[in-house]
Formats: structure tokens, C-alpha cells, sequence
């Protein structure tokens, strides 16, 4: 994605297009799993942009206030990805901390089933812990 595209996504929300701004929207949109702040601030470091973590944060916030960025909460830890139509839900290794998406999320099932009973849902989160195939090797060996 462009500099100029991201730019103009910014500013039809009202934000103001800084580097900072649109260098964290560049590594979240090149990302195909959510990100925490600190792999954030390591992926732009290792861009050998100059920023700190407070700065990651505070955009990162700003984002997801104006409906840009999506906050989920894994294991007590926060992460961020560019807000989709559809939602994500996560596999997280206990071991290593990996994470990999679960793709089919049956959540309308239990919507249709609550509905019944005239409740309406809001918002869902769905964390499966376990360990990753990487570490069950290793601990075969």
C-alpha cells in the first residue's frame, strides 16, 4: 500500500497523516496476524525508524477509537489488526506465544441460539490455548 492511500484513510477519519501514523498502518496492513505494540515498535525499529513504544501505543489507541484498528486481548497481552468485515479469533501456543488464526468461527450458531432467548450479542472474544505443533516436536525429542 502507497503513502498516498494511507493517507487518505487517515484523513477520511480525521487523523491527521504523520510518519509515525502511517509506518505503523504499513506494518499492520503487512501483517496477516495480529500484531502486539512491541512487535510493532521491533518491525519499524528494524526499519531503522526512531519512535518509542508510547508513541506505537497512543496511535494505536487513536486507531482503534476511530475504527481504523481492531484491539483484541490474548492472554492478558493486546493486539492490533486492521479492521476487516469479518472477525478473527486465535490460537495461542502456550510455550512460544505463536499465534495462528482460527478461520471457521461458528459463532452465528450460538448467536441463533441466544436469540432465541431474546438476547442479542455485542461483541465475542475466543482465545484456544494450547501447544503448537513446533513445540510438541521438540518436546518429542
Amino acid at each position: 500500500m502507497i503513502n498516498q492511500d494511507i493517507k487518505s484513510i487517515l484523513n477520511l477519519h480525521n487523523i491527521k497523516a504523520t510518519w509515525q501514523r502511517i509506518e505503523i498502518y504499513k506494518v499492520l496492513n503487512s501483517s496477516n496476524q495480529c500484531l502486539s505494540a512491541d512487535e510493532i515498535l521491533n518491525m519499524l525499529k528494524n526499519k531503522n525508524f526512531k519512535i518509542n513504544l508510547a508513541t506505537v501505543y497512543r496511535n494505536l489507541e487513536l486507531f482503534v477509537q476511530n475504527g481504523i484498528v481492531v484491539k483484541s486481548t490474548i492472554n492478558r497481552k493486546h493486539f492490533f489488526e486492521i479492521k476487516k468485515n469479518e472477525h478473527h479469533h486465535y490460537f495461542v501456543c502456550i510455550k512460544c506465544n505463536a499465534k495462528a488464526e482460527i478461520v471457521d468461527c461458528k459463532i452465528n450458531l450460538i448467536e441463533e441460539e441466544l436469540n432465541k432467548m431474546n438476547f442479542k450479542i455485542l461483541d465475542h472474544n475466543l482465545e484456544v490455548y494450547g501447544i503448537c505443533d513446533k513445540c510438541c516436536r521438540r518436546e518429542e525429542q
